[in-house]
């Protein structure tokens, strides 16, 4: 396949919100960034910086980590995925807490952000990542199936006990859908009683209805954009998980019932078999 520039944004970035995780109040920083620097983590408040990539991932639930023993960044996948629809493959990320600021559990947000910025093209180029034979990811009742194509798609099929969720399908393709308008605002969900659990657990300090849509025993807490809306906010984590690979994917990518980890252990296959 042919070769790509390699893109930064052109103006800094300033985002501002509460950590879910943390209950901290969080300045999230995007800076333009050289050519081949690839995307770059920093918590200012540490003095910490780390490659954003498979290798500094760590294996926590209910979201995607960057760090190592001496600190970590929560929630990067919304916003990977707002990077990886504008082609952006050179960075510098900065924040001053934890996490990624969930905003409103969207990658809209970010998404925005990136395009009033604008973009720079780098003095060097990249080719995306076309398998030529498929990877399977199977893991008891969950499957992520990759299959080689001229173009990039995503399909993922969701299957909740929940009565109000049930069973939802969503496709993006690339070459027909604007991430924009298909795959941004689908937003974070989480049942009530999930909600509760991770509380319990000590895992969110800050969920609310302003950064999770939250499903009741017989109502949403808003009205999801799309009836496969939850479907879609799956695709999104899939993009922004696989998005560590550094480049893009230029595959057909089935996903079935999965979540965060199974996205990583399926770049991490994709990493090991296309290097």
């Amino acid at each position: 396949m042919s070769t790509v520039p390699r893109k930064t944004i052109r103006d800094e970035i300033e985002i501002a919100g509460l950590g879910v995780r943390s209950g901290k109040h969080i300045t999230l920083r995007l800076l333009p960034a050289e050519a081949d620097c690839g995307i770059t983590l920093t918590r200012s408040d540490l003095d910490l910086t780390w490659p954003v990539d498979l290798d500094h991932t760590l294996a926590l639930p209910n979201c995607t980590s960057i760090g190592d023993d001496r600190g970590r960044v929560d929630f990067v996948e919304h916003l990977l995925a707002g990077l990886w629809a504008w082609g952006i493959t050179d960075v510098r990320i900065a924040v001053d807490g934890p996490e990624i600021p969930l905003l409103d559990g969207s990658a809209l947000p970010f998404y925005q952000a990136l395009e009033a910025a604008g973009q720079k093209s780098l003095a060097a180029e990249y080719a995306p990542i076309t398998p030529d034979e498929p990877i399977f990811h199977i893991a008891e009742d969950r499957a992520l199936i990759l299959l080689p194509a001229d173009a990039a798609r995503f399909s993922y099929s969701l299957v909740h006990p929940h009565p109000l969720i049930g069973h939802q399908f969503a496709d993006f393709d690339t070459t027909t859908d604007g991430f924009g308008e298909e795959i941004a605002p689908a937003r974070t969900f989480a049942t009530e009683h999930e909600l509760q659990q991770l509380q319990q657990a000590g895992m969110i300090a800050a969920g609310s209805e302003e950064n999770c849509l939250i499903v009741y025993d017989d109502h949403y807490s808003e009205s999801p954009f799309a009836g496969n809306a939850l479907a879609r906010h799956k695709l999104l984590d899939l993009l922004g998980d696989l998005y560590l690979l550094g480049q893009p994917l230029c595959a057909h990518v089935l996903a079935y019932r999965t979540g965060h980890a199974d996205n990583r252990a399926l770049a991490r296959q994709i990493a090991a078999t296309c290097a």
